[in-house]
Formats: C-alpha cells, structure tokens, sequence
C-alpha cells in the first residue's frame, strides 16, 4: 500500500487543492515542509470569487482544468452534503484525487511511520469490535488515513439511524450530550426516546450555547451548562468560532467540567461525546459514572489521529465487558466516524 504522502511527493502533475480555510493552510504548510508548492487552488462554484487564499487566487475547476487538463487533486475541506460529495466524487472521475486525512486537532499525522509505531495497539482494538461491519469499517478508515483514497470511506458508509439498532435503552432513558452544539442532537434523541428522563447538555461556546437552550426550550427534564467537559473541575482556555470549530486553545476562559460532577452521581443511559478533540479527556471526566451504570457510549473518534486506539483502550481498562463497534457516516474526510460501546 502506498501512503497519499509518497503518491505527492512522486508525482509529475500539478497539485490543485480544492477548498479553502483551515484545512487548506495545513495541507499547504505541510506541502511547504515537504518542499512542495501547489499549482493553484479551486473551489466550488459557488464560492469563486477569485479572491486570494494564501498567495493563489482561487478559480473554479473548469478553469484549473482548461489550463492543466491533468492534475493532481487533493481535497482540503469536509462535508457531509450530498451534492458536494457528488462533485467530489465527478472530479475524482477525472483526475487523481485524494483527501489526505489531517488531524483537526494536534500536530500527529496518521501516515505509514504512525500506523507501523502504533500497530500493536491498533490490532487489540481491532480484535475487540463485535461485528463484521465494524471490522470492515476499521480496515477501510485506517487504509483511507494512509491512502487518502474517498472510496475507502465509500465503501464503509452507514446511515445514521443505524446506530441506534445497536442497542436499546431501558424506560425513560436518561442522556447526557458533552458537546451539545445546537441542540441538534437532544432533539434526535428525544425523537427517539420521546418518553425519557432526563437530559444533561454541555456546550462551552457562548454563542452556540444561546442557540442550545432556545432549540431545547420546549423539552422537558432538560439541564443545560456552558461549559466544556473534561478530567477536571476548573477553568480553561477557549477559542470561540460560534460553531463545531470551537476548541480548547488560546482565548477566554470559560469552564471545564467533569461528567461525574455535572451528573452528582445520578443515572445516565447514554452518554454522547464529540468534544473537539477532549474526547479522551472528557472519558476520563467521566469514569465513575460509566463504572457505575455502564451506559451506552458514542464516542467521536476522528479528531486526533491516536483516537483510533486511546479512546477504546481507555474504556476497556476501566469497562472490559463492552462491546465495541465503529461507524462511519457519510462525510469526507473521516470526519463522522465513531465508536459505540454497549
């Protein structure tokens, strides 16, 4: 198998990036440190202005392609939109595409030194998942981080919904969703679980936050915190971005707390974690209440590439009898792939 990295350094054909933003400027420093530069930047038709991004003035790709017929395209943006996607995969019909998988948080890179340094770890977790489909999932996003390849992501998409036949939950289910967002997700709970107990959110970014509790207001049981989730009570750093891209970093100080305090030792059926990168953290924040009541968990796995096998080694240590399953839902890069303990 040969790594996206050495199919970049390798080639004779211009490099195009389709997209613009953060991850576009981490595609473009680590092409500077390999001591590449890009023939130029696209985006999406509806976004060309021809502005510049980062010295390139962005076209459309029919005018990268009336000049350089053949390219080479890498992919510097996610989406979950289908008609996105759909245009991903016609340019990718066209030329040599790839979507190298970036972290979005920290500076590790998951190409062929990390999977060969961190391959031992990477086989027990694959010898816990519980099913054939959870297996498949873990080869093909493990070959698409060293590939770059979107067919490998393809090839293991799973609806949403199907998550939630995984497991059933008992009578009024209690549900605790570190990183709430908008409220998007309480409320696909409730839809499933319209008969529930309560429900815990925590949200740290103020802006989003205000958004949360006006989306929840008609919700019964519901108990909402502006604050982060972690391994400790305290305060910490936050950038805010009004958004999913808000993080621990450089910024205001807002509250970080742990599960087990928010919860004072109450039941909890299900707990929901995609934290920006804290998932580890958050896991930890949490440990006595999972310990206690062993309650479903959904945990993103996508945000630091040592996700793939710190989180379930964490939660075997203290849990053994899981079960362990991944998911992948649709999105390019792997930027919706999960684990599931039941």
């Amino acid at each position: 198998m040969t790594d996206v990295w050495t199919r970049i350094r390798s080639t004779s054909k211009p490099i195009f990036l389709y997209g613009m933003g953060n991850g576009a400027d981490k595609l473009i420093d680590i092409l500077k440190d390999m001591g590449i530069r890009p023939e130029g930047v696209f985006a999406s038709d509806d976004f060309v202005r021809h502005q510049l991004f980062r010295g390139f003035t962005v076209s459309s790709y029919a005018e990268a392609k009336g000049v350089f017929p053949e390219m080479m395209v890498l992919i510097a943006f996610g989406s979950s939109l289908e008609d996105v996607m759909g245009n991903m995969k016609r340019i990718a019909s066209e030329q040599e595409t790839y979507a190298p998988c970036l972290p979005l948080f920290g500076k590790v890179v998951f190409d062929q030194p990390f999977y060969d340094t961190h391959k031992d770890e990477l086989d027990t977790v694959r010898s816990f998942l519980s099913d054939d489909v959870s297996v498949r999932t873990f080869d093909s996003v493990i070959s698409y981080k060293l590939t770059g390849s979107m067919e490998d992501l393809f090839s293991c998409e799973m609806p949403r919904k199907e998550t939630f036949s995984l497991f059933s939950l008992g009578e009024a289910p209690c549900y605790f969703d570190a990183g709430a967002y908008d409220g998007d997700t309480i409320r696909e709970f409730v839809s499933l679980y319209p008969s529930h107990g309560k429900i815990y959110g925590a949200e740290p970014d103020i802006r989003t936050f205000r958004k949360l509790v006006s989306n929840t207001s008609d919700i019964p049981s519901t108990m909402l915190w502006n604050t982060c989730t972690g391994d400790r009570d305290s305060m910490i750093s936050f950038a805010s971005r009004g958004g999913r891209n808000s993080s621990v970093g450089a910024g205001k100080k807002v509250a970080i707390s742990r599960i087990d305090t928010i919860t004072s030792g109450n039941r909890v059926d299900l707990i929901k974690y995609d934290v920006e990168g804290e998932e580890l953290s958050s896991l930890m924040g949490s440990e006595l209440t999972i310990r206690k009541y062993r309650p479903v968990l959904i945990v993103s796995a996508y945000h630091r590439s040592e996700d793939l096998y710190s989180l379930p080694l964490f939660i075997k240590k203290i849990c053994p009898d899981y079960r362990v399953y991944m998911r992948h839902y649709p999105y390019v890069p792997d930027w919706d792939t999960n684990y599931i303990f039941v």
